[in-house]
């Protein structure tokens, strides 16, 4: 996991003078989790992401942006793999559509991200 979002996780919670029962109490979980995110171990799920952002009244957008370039780079590496497909026409035309679509974007948007750095 992203040790820099570990770390402003805990100094999030520490600047807004909450304790880590207050943080498991919040987020619903048990000590060990709050710790774990905190000291890096585990990725926050989609809700509790959600909620650290109105607890801690931030937005945690670079974590989410390295969450979708990771399933960008695994999609990408997936397509490759994919069964043909046989059937029904029209399902088949939508699903060489969709490949089409998302091979696109994927090779974009990894470029894109190879470019900048």
């Amino acid at each position: 996991m992203n040790t820099q979002f570990a770390h402003d996780l805990c100094a999030a919670r520490k600047k807004s003078g909450l304790s880590q029962r207050d943080l498991c109490i919040l987020l619903e979980v048990g000590s060990k989790d709050v710790t774990a995110l905190e000291d890096g171990i585990v990725q926050p799920t989609i809700e509790q992401l959600c909620r650290l952002s109105i607890i801690y009244k931030r937005s945690f957008a670079p974590h989410y942006e390295g969450l979708m370039r990771s399933a960008r780079e695994a999609l990408f590496r997936s397509l490759p793999d994919l069964p043909e497909c046989s059937g029904d026409p029209k399902a088949e035309f939508n699903r060489d559509n969709t490949l089409k679509r998302l091979d696109r974007e994927l090779t974009a948007a990894l470029t894109q991200k190879h470019a900048s750095g």
